[in-house]
Order: C-alpha cells, then sequence, then structure tokens
C-alpha cells in the first residue's frame, strides 16, 4: 500500500538525516498546512487559470500559448536561488 511505503521511506529519510534538517522540514510543512494551501489549491480534475509567468531567463511565458503546442507541466520552486 502507497502509505504504507510512504511511512517507511520518511522513516528512512528521518534517520539519515540531521536532526536539526527533519526540524526544518516539519516546520516548513506545518507552515504550509496552517496557511489552508490543501483548501485553496487546485485539486484533481480542476481546470488551471491562464497566466503568463516569467522563465528562468526572464521571458514571459502564456500557459495558453504553450498549451496550444501540447500537454503543460508546471513545477513551482518555493524559495528562491
Amino acid at each position: 500500500m502507497l502509505a504504507d511505503e510512504l511511512k517507511k521511506i520518511s522513516k528512512q529519510f528521518k534517520e539519515s538525516v540531521p536532526a536539526d534538517i527533519v526540524k526544518t522540514i516539519e516546520k516548513s510543512i506545518a507552515e504550509v498546512a496552517e496557511g489552508k494551501i490543501l483548501q485553496t489549491s487546485l485539486k484533481v480534475g480542476d481546470k488551471m487559470p491562464e497566466f503568463i509567468l516569467s522563465n528562468a531567463v526572464g521571458n514571459s511565458i502564456s500557459s495558453t500559448e504553450l498549451l496550444s503546442k501540447g500537454p503543460l507541466v508546471v513545477n513551482f520552486y518555493r524559495g528562491g536561488w
């Protein structure tokens, strides 16, 4: 079962990573949960609104333009570089 496998992976991770890093990750997860991100995020089957974002080199990219070429995968990075 997936839930059992994820628990196992989480346990192995926590055993192999320094405690301060685990604490930081757990704090970040709690902050996201407290922000009610799950209640406001898109769900399976929801349509993503159209958007224009800057790519890695600062050029504007339109979701509509990209979708006209085929399926679109969007990846958001939390934090800065």
